[in-house]
């Protein structure tokens, strides 16, 4: 039996979890412990929030706080939450038999869900004022920029510990350093053709309540072929430009350009408050291509390692970090179509 968080076991015997009940890590996740708990009654997920000293964010209130918002709300495209524990930093969510998408299943009828769901979220803003702002949310254009600037000296922190840790400095020094210059230049020339101040907030009503990193890598096709969205860690108050944009760089299970603009035009139909949508995130779209370049490096910044170990992964191998340093250079050399 795979071994629970100690103080799990008497939670969930109080929920009713009986004496002969199976355990087993669910993979996946680099944040935290995640676990499928089953007995004859229950079919439950298990989750062990981690935390950081360090970090400001409270992952477990977070996500406490707007799943609760969305399953009393009566959205549906959620698992349901079953309880939870802040002293212990447990949540347990009813089990959704299904699986994830794959890159090549990804139909229109997808795209449309997402939607769905974003628009079903927005619908209980009017319930939201206890939902804090989103990791990293950005409400001036100059918060943008100031993100992805932090992004990039994270890796240049970088302690190499070996030739791999060596060649992925080298190449945030010699490739992604001199891109950062040329994409503040680029975006100068947004700022300047923008109609509102960079460092005016976005109005209420110009914002949107986020699930923030979200994707089709947060979702799980159900057994009836509808999608069900989790992990809201990061979500609260953002600007919708920058869903958009996380929406379309996340490279998991990627969604091609081709359907940016209709996806946002169909967005901005179910809220027209975000007139102003499609070309803020037309703007930004490149430092956002940028940001994701460097999220695919977080295995080589010791913080994110500590998070991967305290959620049962282990470090990467050679080749793998490899690999996701050969991901990160692809990404680059597209993301350089849309620089100067």
């Amino acid at each position: 039996m795979t071994s629970l968080p100690p103080a799990s076991i008497p939670f969930l015997e109080r929920l009713g979890l009986g004496a002969d009940f199976s355990a087993a890590p669910i993979a996946g996740g680099a944040n935290n412990r995640v676990y499928r708990v089953c007995d004859a009654e229950h079919d439950w997920v298990l989750k062990y929030y981690y935390q950081n000293p360090a970090d400001p964010r409270d992952r477990f209130l977070a996500e406490r706080g707007f799943y609760q918002l969305l399953w009393d709300a009566g959205v549906r495209q959620i698992p349901e939450p079953v309880a939870w524990v802040e002293s212990q930093r447990l949540g347990v969510f009813a089990f959704i038999p299904g699986r994830k998408l794959t890159p090549s299943e990804l139909r229109p009828c997808h795209l449309t869900e997402a939607i769905e769901f974003i628009a079903a979220i927005q619908s209980v803003r009017y319930l939201a004022d206890a939902i804090p702002m989103a990791s990293e949310a950005c409400l001036t254009l100059a918060e943008h920029l100031r993100c992805v600037e932090r992004r990039f000296h994270r890796l240049m922190a970088i302690q190499p510990a070996d030739a791999v840790d060596r060649e992925v400095l080298h190449f945030v020094q010699s490739e992604l350093g001199p891109g950062l210059s040329r994409l503040k230049s680029r975006f100068q020339r947004v700022v300047e053709t923008a109609t509102a101040d960079p460092q005016l907030p976005l109005p209420s009503a110009g914002r949107c309540l986020s699930p923030s990193d979200f994707g089709f890598h947060n979702a799980i096709l159900d057994r009836d072929g509808r999608l069900r969205f989790f992990d809201f860690e990061y979500a609260g108050w953002d600007d919708p430009a920058k869903l958009v944009c996380d929406f379309f760089c996340q490279p998991q299970i990627p969604v091609s350009l081709e359907h940016w603009k209709s996806w946002i035009a169909d967005l901005v139909q179910c809220m027209p408050e975000w007139e102003e949508l499609a070309p803020r995130a037309s703007g930004l779209l490149p430092l956002y291509q940028y940001k994701w370049c460097c999220i695919m490096l977080n295995e080589f910044v010791q913080a994110d390692r500590e998070r991967r170990a305290f959620s049962n992964q282990r470090s990467l191998q050679v080749d793998q970090r490899l690999a996701q340093l050969n991901k990160a250079r692809t990404a680059w050399q597209q993301s350089l179509n849309y620089l100067p």
